[in-house]
């Protein structure tokens, strides 16, 4: 997470990151998996773990 935080940081990306450490908030994510999960504008894109140049193409941002 932090080198997709640092990409979204350079790139003006708003990013907004939530740790789920109870049951009780794994329970009530919209994700079907919780241990990673990435959304934009609200829809679920995907569950795999992003690398920062993964994470930047699925924002639209050319590297």
């Amino acid at each position: 997470m932090p080198r997709v935080k640092a990409a979204a940081e350079e790139h003006s990306i708003p990013l907004k990151t939530i740790h789920i450490i109870s049951r009780e908030q794994s329970q009530n994510t919209p994700a079907p998996v919780t241990t990673y999960a990435l959304f934009k504008d609200g829809e679920f894109l995907t569950q795999g773990i992003q690398s920062d140049k993964k994470f930047l193409k699925l924002a639209g941002v050319q590297v």
